[in-house]
């Protein structure tokens, strides 16, 4: 009985363990993966994106070869001349608390000129 007991225990440990230590784990970029979610959420890009921007060389890349890589982007501005991928979006029911982007700006010959991570809080900006 008392192996039996110990037995279930490792094993629940190890599952609570290894649950815990993927959530909050790095991972190397996976194009599949970047773009794994509903559409709306991307649960895994957040621990891709420092892989990522150390691993490729985004800046002197032509638009068609970021779509190839990441796939289509979530917006573009105005003047078509940036776009971004959203990393992570945190809501409170409709109001949006928290945004990450992994932002692109180009030249009119659609070549990558920069590659940055934004952040904005909306709680901050709410309070003043």
């Amino acid at each position: 009985m008392n192996r039996l007991r110990s037995f279930r225990f490792i094993i629940v440990f190890t599952l609570v363990s290894a649950s815990l230590f993927s959530c909050t784990q790095k991972q190397p970029f996976d194009r599949d993966g970047w773009n794994d979610g509903d559409g709306i959420t991307f649960p895994r890009r957040y621990m891709m994106v420092d892989d990522l921007l150390a691993t490729h060389k985004l800046v002197g890349l032509k638009f068609s070869n970021v779509v190839g890589l990441l796939h289509y982007p979530d917006r573009f501005s105005y003047d078509s001349l940036s776009f971004h991928y959203e990393i992570t979006r945190k809501m409170s029911g409709i109001d949006t608390l928290y945004t990450k982007n992994l932002v692109f700006t180009m030249g009119k010959d659609k070549v990558i000129t920069s590659v940055k991570v934004t952040e904005r809080d909306y709680k901050d900006e709410k309070k003043k």
